[in-house]
């Protein structure tokens, strides 16, 4: 068999199996429609939305000046905390830093709780402890960013290359001089990149959670959507789209500068 013969046999067991992954895909998109109830004239339905268009109630907009600062500093409150933890909850999960096999196992199950538990549940758990309020939703918020950031920086410390590491280690470094000098510099800038995400998520989270207590901009939102005062709603939106267009951009900004 000549090697074009071979590469076309590729080519063609690489297109065998696309066609399959979108078959198998589409198949479980029906069997998951069906099971939901799901059919076509249920999009037809959703142009009905349109019938709930107001002209925002721009008089609104400075009144939720306070909102909005609630807003940010719940997600910028949490993700501070969670940076601080993440950080040594992700030193202690990376099997190639851990001093002890006992801690890596301890934090990879903490990481895994944090994670894998949703905000809106840590925020219901917390009413006992905590109450409703802003304090509510930045421990929420918060316990689940570590998870999150924990996991991105464990696996980002294993990837990193050894030869620093062993040079300082040959050097009679320290353990803590082995993560300044050896670890942070090769990791800081994908860590700086996941807490701009992560602190991007959470200003969406901390609107959501406000739905359920935790108060700011989210809160706003509901009390008029029950009230049906859809142009106070829909200020309250055009505020949301103005909040995370401000911190999508900020977010980009300080990313092309550290990236360079």
């Amino acid at each position: 068999m000549t090697q074009e013969n071979k590469n076309l046999n590729e080519v063609n067991i690489f297109r065998k199996k696309e066609i399959g992954i979108i078959v198998s895909s589409f198949l479980i998109f029906l069997l998951c429609s069906i099971f939901l109830g799901l059919s076509p004239y249920n999009f037809l339905e959703l142009p009905k939305m349109i019938k709930l268009l107001e002209f925002p109630n721009l008089s609104l907009l400075p009144k939720l000046f306070w909102e909005s600062l609630e807003t940010l500093a719940i997600a910028y409150t949490s993700t501070f905390i969670a940076v601080i933890l993440s950080l040594i909850f992700g030193i202690l999960a990376a099997r190639n830093i851990t001093p002890h096999i006992i801690l890596y196992y301890l934090a990879r199950t903490t990481i895994l709780v944090a994670r894998t538990i949703p905000d809106i549940i840590w925020a219901l758990l917390l009413i006992a402890a905590v109450g409703l309020g802003a304090i509510q939703g930045v421990f929420a918020i918060a316990i689940h960013s570590i998870g999150m950031l924990g996991r991105f920086f464990a696996e980002a410390i294993e990837e990193i290359d050894p030869k620093p590491l062993d040079a300082l280690e040959v050097a009679g470094a320290s353990y803590l001089q082995k993560i300044v000098y050896g670890i942070i510099p090769q990791v800081l800038p994908s860590y700086i990149n996941y807490i701009l995400y992560t602190f991007d998520h959470n200003v969406r989270v901390s609107i959501i959670l406000g739905m359920f207590g935790i108060g700011g901009l989210g809160f706003e939102f509901l009390v008029k959507l029950r009230l049906f005062k859809y142009d106070d709603v829909f200020a309250i939106l055009l505020t949301i789209f103005i909040l995370l267009f401000g911190v999508e951009r900020l977010s980009t900004y300080i990313r092309s500068k550290i990236m360079g």
